[in-house]
């Protein structure tokens, strides 16, 4: 009895040895597949982490892919600005992952003058997605995540499933990584290859990378009719997503959104109230087209409360409408080339004049 049990803990020991050598080192996002949401943001992480960062004078922008900051914009501006700028922006990551992201990427909070934050809107406009239970953020900072966030990244989400799966996600892994894990055994050369491959070229796709040039020129909205006129060229997807984006209803508002990201922007700013670094939200330019029914401004709304505190700037609402035209965006959420460069010049003007001049 005495020796099964001794083999038992042994094995134990063995096993969380091993999950813990492979998963909890920091090793196995190196090796990750690329395309997975694990391995993409941590290609986008070691990318800002090498990022040369000559001086205190740097700027850092979160979001999701609609906050594409335009680095090689940015730094033609450093001599104007003093400020050099760095994105860890990913498309599909939300206010919930970007806490995780910023903790992981400047985990003492002194690495930045001030840090970018895109929001849809300064008044918590819901949706009709319920954003605690997006499950797919565990997957994205798995790798983030330790034994200490086990009670508050799980039971940040209402689904009771979706809660147990993030418990033991955390707990173990491999439990999460176990299909890239799998898909990395069946040939280790060609992922070895694949990733490594990847990340030598990462850090100069996001500096180069410039945005698609197609535009939305010729869209037009009939608001009363609740018809559009699509550009000449979209096809019938592009046509089914500008018509949900810009027509379809929105979702009654329940207060749900507004908790999200009162909890989540709140626990963004906890991570920095005691240092130097400010944190400037400002509102993303709203499409080709705005639409006439979102909701009115909502004085008690999470970034409008969080203006008050003193290391929290709020720029102005109407700073990027300029950019909320047809010929500055490649579809019904996402600016184009000539909209990017627009909305990257403006940030880093407008940055510098909230930071003022560099140390």
């Amino acid at each position: 009895m005495r020796r099964s049990v001794l083999i038992l803990v042994a094995s134990l020991l063995g096993f969380t040895s091993l999950e813990a050598l492979v998963f909890r080192s920091g090793l196995y996002v190196i090796i990750a597949d690329p395309k997975s949401t694990t391995g993409y943001l941590g290609q986008i992480l070691r990318s800002e982490d090498m990022r040369p960062k000559q001086g205190p004078n740097q700027v850092l922008g979160i979001g999701d892919s609609r906050m594409t900051l335009v680095t090689s914009v940015a730094e033609q501006m450093t001599a104007e600005t003093g400020y050099s700028y760095g994105s860890i922006a990913a498309a599909g990551t939300t206010p919930r992952c970007w806490y995780y992201m910023l903790r992981s990427a400047d985990p003492n909070a002194n690495r930045y003058r001030a840090i970018l934050i895109a929001v849809d809107s300064y008044d918590d406009q819901e949706s009709w997605e319920d954003f605690a239970d997006r499950e797919s953020d565990l997957n994205y900072v798995i790798e983030q995540l330790g034994y200490a966030d086990l009670k508050e990244f799980s039971g940040s989400y209402h689904d009771p499933a979706l809660r147990s799966r993030a418990q033991r996600g955390i707990l173990l892994k491999g439990l999460i990584l176990k299909r890239d894990f799998q898909e990395l055994l069946k040939n280790p050369w060609a992922r070895a290859r694949d990733a490594l491959g990847t990340r030598r070229g990462y850090q100069g796709w996001i500096h180069d990378f410039l945005g698609e040039t197609r535009d939305m020129a010729g869209l037009k909205v009939d608001w009363e009719h609740k018809s559009i006129k699509p550009p000449p060229d979209a096809d019938q997807a592009l046509q089914a997503g500008l018509k949900q984006f810009l027509l379809d209803p929105l979702s009654p508002d329940e207060g749900r959104r507004s908790a999200y990201l009162k909890y989540w922007y709140g626990r963004i700013h906890e991570h920095y109230r005691k240092s130097d670094t400010r944190l400037i939200f400002f509102r993303l330019p709203r499409g080709p087209w705005v639409r006439p029914d979102f909701r009115p401004p909502n004085p008690d709304a999470s970034v409008r409360l969080l203006a008050r505190e003193p290391n929290v700037t709020l720029l102005g609402e109407d700073l990027l409408n300029g950019l909320e035209a047809p010929e500055m965006f490649q579809d019904q959420m996402h600016l184009n080339r000539e909209g990017l460069k627009g909305f990257t010049m403006t940030l880093a003007r407008e940055s510098r004049r909230v930071l003022g001049p560099p140390r």
